[in-house]
């Protein structure tokens, strides 16, 4: 699901992460579990790959991102965790979230919309502890049984209302 437009009421859920890295591809896994499920017609659903700073492009526009990711936490593989845009932002030295795949490349890139102005009202980034980003397809066991909680976490959060401006 995808729109040109994205007017105020769209959600992005934004899968990070490489299926050809193991447990990288967490992110596409869980969209692949919510494409099978009925969500909110306003909800985008885009594979963003290993994208860096070209996130400022797909975050323009949507007042709510949904960002999932495999990171390093130092955790039991597939141990997850939620953080806020303020984690992210705030927190940008925490050993807990500078371990993600991808963290160079999204915390520059949510640094950069804010600059723009184009960051979205409320982000959500979900943190998947890996058991291996080797080279090989496919999930680990412990990352595949987190897949489920991650959804249901994930359609909890689309069945809430996008706050607005004040």
């Amino acid at each position: 699901m995808s729109s040109t437009l994205h007017p105020s009421t769209r959600t992005l859920v934004l899968a990070l992460g490489n299926p050809l890295r193991a447990d990288d591809g967490v992110g596409l896994a869980v969209l692949d579990t919510l494409r099978d499920d009925a969500l909110p017609p306003e909800t985008d659903l885009v594979d963003g790959g290993t994208s860096g700073l070209e996130l400022v492009l797909t975050l323009a526009g949507y007042p709510r991102a949904i960002i999932i990711d495999a990171a390093d936490m130092g955790l039991t593989p597939g141990a997850w965790r939620q953080f806020s845009l303020d984690d992210v932002l705030l927190g940008a030295r925490d050993p807990h979230l500078s371990g993600t795949m991808h963290y160079a490349g999204l915390a520059e890139a949510l640094v950069l919309a804010e600059a723009l102005g184009q960051l979205p009202q409320q982000i959500v980034v979900f943190g998947v502890q890996p058991e291996t980003t080797d080279w090989e397809p496919g999930l680990s066991a412990p990352v595949q049984a987190a897949i489920e909680g991650i959804s249901a976490e994930i359609k909890e959060l689309l069945a809430e209302r996008i706050p607005t401006s004040s």
